[in-house]
């Protein structure tokens, strides 16, 4: 049976989870992986754009270290859990609540980042969600992801939650505009059965090349 990732799904979880962001099954403390790198590679802050933000960790992080940053999410109470931790951090940023298949972008980022958007959307979201990437990403900009793994082509899908892809339809995905720079998998073990007694983690760090240049 197809798994649909619907906003009802998603509201239900916040309502459940309050102000405790910390129930949130995509909740996490620490920046995602590849982000210290890409900062301090870069060397000077730009514009972040952080879609599906979710509790704001990856745009609070980046605010802290100057960047400019436009965090983007479909749900009210994602947004409003960024907003009052960048308040209580002192920390600036734009909070837009769209959905990222339905949005336009007005401006170019250096970074736009995706912390699990992507393997909660329905299949047939994908190609426009490419297209908005693509259309806020500048011509020399990184684009970073966490998606779950398909590890072996018969590895099966959870009844619930994201979506397991392999690496390489990762990369013909963004292909030719984006390139793998780095790569990395975390493996969690200790899940219930719906979701996979083992589920892998992929981590992807993609420069825009000369042919995706805008």
């Amino acid at each position: 049976m197809e798994k649909v990732h619907d906003k009802d799904n998603f509201y239900k979880i916040y309502d459940w989870a309050g102000s405790d962001r910390s129930k949130l099954p995509w909740a996490h403390d620490e920046p995602t992986l590849f982000l210290r790198d890409i900062v301090a590679q870069r060397g000077k802050p730009g514009k972040a754009l952080d879609i599906g933000c979710g509790a704001g960790t990856d745009s609070l992080y980046l605010a802290g270290e100057n960047w400019d940053v436009t965090s983007l999410d479909f749900m009210p109470a994602a947004l409003e859990m960024t907003r009052l931790r960048a308040t209580a951090a002192g920390l600036k940023l734009i909070t837009i609540e769209a959905d990222v298949t339905e949005w336009q972008p007005t401006d170019k980022f250096d970074l736009v980042l995706d912390h699990g958007l992507l393997h909660n959307m329905n299949p047939d979201r994908y190609p426009l969600y490419r297209e908005r990437v693509m259309q806020a990403l500048a011509a020399d900009g990184e684009f970073l992801i966490l998606h779950w793994l398909q590890r072996t082509p018969d590895e099966p899908q959870s009844t619930i939650g994201p979506t397991r892809v392999s690496r390489e339809d990762i990369q013909k995905f963004f292909a030719p505009e984006l390139k793998e720079r780095v790569f990395a998998i975390e493996e969690i073990d200790g899940q219930n059965v719906s979701v996979g007694v083992s589920i892998a983690q992929g981590y992807y760090w993609f420069k825009r090349t000369s042919t995706g240049s805008a």
